[in-house]
């Protein structure tokens, strides 16, 4: 009987033993009392570049349609097709026959009119003389001066005359306005031309420099313009760089030239048009390229993972900032910018060299509500390198 009392009283004990050594251990430190383990982000100073990646087609910096002045035969074309050619330059000849005889004439009629101007002349100092001695009437006298005015007219209509066939018979030369490149002629000799016609004889381009037309949507483009100088610095000098569809990188870069701030109702977009040596002649009229364009710098730029950003109730961007005292601050109303690779880009509310607490985040809700906090890091503060920032970019932009 008393074995079975003995029997029944060791688990009760047992029992015992185990449930004071688990409440010391509780009190030894086990759960509750260590702080929350986080890991940690720290901000260093770096210098963000600010790129856009845009659709844009290459266009000539002039274009010349060459269009005849005056009409008739074709007898000669003097350039070689798809070469360069001067401003200046003879392109075509129209037969000149006509207009040549319509000069010789008009210089006939200069003549003969100079004539009939000197014969008034010479009539009108007779006529003065005769008038002194009342050998005629004033009225004779007048008229005298009357024709010699209006043969003096007549000259200079005339004069007109032979300068506008000058004109004509120079016309029947065609020559280039420009410097460039010129193409495949749109007529043969012997085809008949008119004065304005609206087919070209040929185009003429000028492809160093060259342009290329970027478009960009005008509402973000009216965001660039307002943060720079207040976000970022503007970016000076060349800051467009030029990719082909391969994704070959053009050996020169360019400058924006102009940006057109007229909208286009159908796209909604805007213009910006860069410019670029072309002296090779690699960049041709009517490509499709990929420039990116460089707006800018934020300088001492705060970038910080986003998994260390959160959001409260009212919408707000929120971080948790773990002090060198170990202690935790909680910072809303972050303003963020952009972000790029994981990262946001913070303008407002974190700065360089705090830590920003990336894991853990689920134990440290309680700060959220003003209660005090500590807690402990984990490891060695993870960070981010201006080189690894500028091969993000580099790689966002592909």
């Amino acid at each position: 009987m008393r074995f079975n009392k003995l029997l029944l009283t060791v688990p009760v004990v047992l029992t015992s033993l185990f449930f004071l050594a688990s409440c010391d251990n509780s009190k030894s430190g086990g759960g509750g009392n260590q702080l929350p383990h986080v890991t940690v982000f720290k901000v260093n100073p770096l210098t963000y570049t600010l790129k856009i990646s845009l659709p844009g087609r290459v266009v000539a910096s002039q274009i010349a349609e060459i269009r005849p002045q005056v009409g008739g035969i074709v007898l000669k074309r003097e350039f070689e097709e798809s070469s360069n050619v001067k401003a200046g330059q003879s392109l075509y000849q129209i037969d000149p026959a006509i207009y040549q005889a319509n000069y010789d004439s008009a210089v006939a009629s200069v003549a003969s009119a100079k004539a009939n101007a000197n014969i008034a002349q010479l009539t009108l100092k007779r006529y003065a003389g005769l008038l002194n001695t009342k050998s005629i009437s004033q009225q004779d006298y007048d008229k005298a001066a009357a024709d010699a005015k209006q043969a003096e007219a007549s000259v200079l209509v005339a004069q007109a005359a032979e300068h506008t066939a000058k004109v004509n018979l120079d016309y029947t030369k065609v020559y280039s306005p420009i410097d460039g490149y010129i193409g495949k002629s749109n007529v043969t000799e012997g085809a008949l031309v008119a004065a304005g016609q609206s087919t070209p004889l040929v185009l003429v381009q000028q492809l160093d420099p060259i342009y290329v037309d970027m478009t960009e949507a005008a509402t973000r483009y009216n965001k660039y313009l307002q943060d720079e100088g207040v976000i970022f610095e503007p970016a000076k000098g060349n800051n467009v760089d030029l990719f082909f569809n391969d994704g070959s990188r053009y050996t020169y870069p360019g400058n924006v030239k102009f940006s057109d701030m007229t909208v286009n109702e159908t796209t909604g977009t805007v213009t910006l048009r860069s410019e670029f040596p072309n002296n090779e002649g690699k960049i041709l009229p009517g490509m499709f390229v990929k420039p990116q364009m460089t707006l800018g710098y934020i300088k001492n730029a705060v970038l910080v993972p986003q998994q260390g950003i959160t959001s409260n109730a009212l919408g707000q961007y929120t971080a948790k900032i773990l002090k060198p005292d170990n202690t935790i601050e909680y910072r809303q109303n972050l303003q963020v910018y952009t972000g790029i690779g994981g990262y946001w880009v913070v303008t407002k509310g974190i700065d360089v060299g705090e830590q920003v607490i990336v894991t853990g985040l689920l134990n440290l809700t309680a700060v959220e509500m003003g209660q005090p906090m500590q807690g402990k890091m984990v490891g060695e503060p993870a960070s981010l390198s201006q080189e690894q920032l500028d091969n993000m970019i580099k790689n966002s932009m592909k």
